[in-house]
């Protein structure tokens, strides 16, 4: 059985690597594997060990089709859970308007992949669902960006953080589920229009305009709360540029830069890489002049920090160090 046990966990390695990313929950039992997972390659790869073993194969695909395949977040923000409990902790966050892949139920929770590809549980009273096509037609009249937006309908008002979809037309905002009303406060903007908007501007100036003085939240991406690496993901976003959920994920991203002991060859926008306990476990954007942008709990949350800076968490942060990256694209006009 120990065999068994070292393939299952090759075929992990190989097809399901990040749990973040895909489900790989798979047990072997007295006679047989049994499990779920989301990626096709992993299943059949299961599915030819169990044949070659003698083994009886219970390994289910997900999603498995029977329900709705598709969510749409309804409510200002959802989180994005470890477990299917309330307690669980809080990995991540979904936003108004925002369409989800439903991967399986289970009774009143839904496990979802994100658009940015994360994987999750959330209750299915913060969502809509429904057919792929339903999802698609909403998707393509989402193109509109709340920047802190409040919006009155009939029932009173509605608050949406910065980065949630609408639809709008003429003036007038449709909300993920359909009702409608006017901007009281804040701003609606085309997405195509912030993008540009986004170009003038470097992002760490873009980072400290939306969300500045934002409260850490571990899991957070909007002005509510958020933590380093959404906020990265957060003004990227604002280019059309995709970026993964976490600062280990990120750091995969763009171009190896020379990691600089006073921040000479860094360009404003450039992400540096902080560990812990040999993790990459902080990213924040270089601002010029030795300052950096990023949220941090030992800041309470989002703001600018002189890098080489004699406070105690600053020199802690810069022995952290171990990584640079730039994504040329990202660069500004100015």
């Amino acid at each position: 059985m120990d065999k068994i046990e070292r393939a299952v966990d090759d075929i992990r390695r190989k097809w399901a690597p990040d749990h973040r990313l895909a489900v790989f929950e798979v047990s072997l039992l007295p006679k047989g594997i049994a499990g779920i997972t989301s990626s096709r390659d992993a299943r059949d790869a299961l599915r030819r060990l169990a044949n070659e073993a003698e083994l009886v194969d219970k390994v289910e695909l997900i999603p498995d089709q029977r329900g709705d395949p598709a969510a749409i977040v309804t409510v200002a923000l959802a989180p994005l859970l470890a477990e299917p409990r309330i307690q669980a902790a809080r990995v991540s966050e979904v936003l108004h308007g925002e369409t989800l892949d439903i991967l399986e139920g289970r009774e009143e929770w839904l496990r979802i992949r994100a658009p940015d590809g994360y994987i999750g549980w959330l209750n299915a009273g913060y969502v809509a669902t429904g057919p792929n096509g339903w999802a698609e037609d909403w998707r393509e009249r989402a193109t509109a960006r709340s920047l802190s937006a409040d919006i009155v309908i009939t029932e009173g008002r509605r608050r949406l953080p910065t980065g949630a979809r609408v639809a709008l037309r003429r003036g007038v905002v449709e909300l993920a589920d359909g009702q409608r009303g006017a901007i009281a406060s804040g701003h609606v903007r085309r997405e195509q229009e912030l993008r540009i908007e986004a170009r003038h501007l470097a992002l760490p100036e873009l980072a400290q305009k939306w969300y500045s003085g934002a409260p850490y939240l571990w899991g957070g991406r909007t002005e509510w709360g958020i933590d380093c690496s959404g906020l990265v993901q957060a003004v990227y976003a604002a280019r059309g540029i995709v970026l993964p959920r976490d600062s280990d994920q990120q750091f995969g991203q763009g171009t190896e830069i020379a990691v600089s002991p006073d921040g000479d060859g860094y360009a404003a926008g450039d992400l540096l890489f902080f560990a812990e306990r040999g993790r990459v476990s902080h990213v924040a954007l270089w601002a010029g002049a030795g300052r950096i942008v990023h949220s941090a709990l030992s800041r309470g949350g989002v703001g600018g920090d002189h890098l080489f800076g004699d406070e105690p968490q600053m020199r802690k942060l810069l022995e952290n160090l171990v990584g640079a990256r730039r994504l040329d694209e990202a660069r500004g006009t100015r």
